[in-house]
């Protein structure tokens, strides 16, 4: 930690997810740095039947580089290309600030949020866990993690 951090500790939330959805598609459009991350489940016909979209921001990606970076070497490279699929252009769109992928059976993505400010006033005070608001629960195979996350990765990296 350089001059100036302040390290915040947080607790990931395990329930109360505004948003759940299982998604097989997602597209990731960047603007100004920041990554808006679309995500949907498209049926065999190829039906949009769920979609889902959140912004990313420049220092949340950032912040999880490094993690996200060695979560990837852990589950390996995309075996296959990602599919393509255009987001619909217009919809609301949700903010987090931290994520956080892990998987069992299935692959999961956890998108949180915390306020920055209070955050670190709280942790020079008092030094204790922030609890974050849990924004989405998203749930996929692990191919599409490991694709998404690649992307996510590569072209952050490029920006």
């Amino acid at each position: 930690m350089t001059k100036g951090e302040v390290k915040i500790r947080v607790s990931v939330p395990t329930t109360g997810y505004r948003r759940r959805m299982f998604f097989n598609r997602f597209a990731i459009q960047w603007i100004c740095g920041h990554a808006l991350a679309h995500f949907a489940l498209v049926d065999a016909v190829g039906n949009l039947r769920d979609s889902y979209a959140c912004v990313l921001s420049r220092q949340t990606l950032n912040e999880s580089r490094e993690r996200l970076g060695k979560y990837l070497a852990r589950i390996g490279t995309p075996e296959n290309p990602e599919a393509d699929w255009v987001p619909p252009a217009q919809g609301q769109t949700d903010m987090a600030n931290f994520i956080l992928m892990g998987y069992g059976e299935e692959a999961e993505i956890l998108l949180a949020a915390f306020a920055v400010g209070p955050a670190i006033q709280r942790s020079k005070e008092k030094n204790e866990e922030i609890a974050m608001e849990p924004v989405a629960c998203l749930r996929c195979d692990l191919e599409t993690q490991r694709q998404f996350l690649a992307a996510l990765l590569e072209q952050e990296a490029e920006t």
